[in-house]
């Protein structure tokens, strides 16, 4: 007799990923605003970070003040609205916000420690610069803070605890803000630029 079975998938993350439209023109401009920021504002990598990298984390830096910024905010917006629709969010009676936006540069062997992004709702990377060989993006399942790890014969989407993902320059990545991350090591001689944000409700 044989007996019947069914194995059902009961939770899901989701993680959205925009393609820019004309992303050369902002990028471009995004690169020269971003030079001037570096040029005035001193690296703000706060002492609990292992890693190295130039952010304006924990700077007084409002980027929304200039218009090539407030160009890409009002893309943030679009994509986060469409991304919080996927996820049955809410937002028309209690509308969306940017609460934080920052600039990272990634040189040579610079990375990012596993983290989330506390006090938001969803979360988002928008690549500015993503050359070959730059440092992938990591997504670390929920799942993987389990206390014993079983072997296993082959990975599937009940398994796989880590996601990785090429940067492609002219994408936003938004993910929902509890979803831990991290950045692999840059190992070519060009800098990996990115605009991080957080939203919330």
């Amino acid at each position: 007799m044989t007996m019947a079975r069914e194995t059902i998938p009961m939770f899901s993350v989701g993680v959205q990923f925009s393609k820019i439209p004309d992303a050369d023109t902002l990028n471009a401009e995004l690169k020269d605003e971003i030079a001037r920021i570096r040029g005035a504002v001193p690296n703000s990598l706060p002492e609990g970070w292992s890693c190295h990298v130039y952010t304006t984390i924990r700077s007084d830096l409002n980027l929304f003040e200039r218009p090539v910024f407030k160009k890409l905010g009002g893309l943030i917006m679009t994509e986060a609205a469409a991304f919080a629709s996927s996820y049955g969010l809410d937002f028309e009676r209690y509308p969306l916000r940017i609460n934080e936006c920052w600039v990272n540069v990634y040189g040579q062997g610079d990375a990012q420690d596993v983290h989330l992004h506390r006090n938001s709702v969803i979360s988002g990377i928008y690549y500015v610069a993503a050359p070959p060989n730059c440092g992938e993006l990591l997504f670390h399942s929920p799942m993987s803070e389990v206390m014993l790890d079983p072997p296993i014969t082959h990975g599937n989407i009940f398994n796989v605890l880590i996601r990785n993902v090429v940067p492609s320059t002219g994408t936003m990545v938004l993910f929902r803000s509890w979803l831990r991350h991290s950045v692999k090591p840059t190992k070519g001689k060009e800098e990996r630029i990115s605009v991080a944000f957080n939203l919330t409700m």
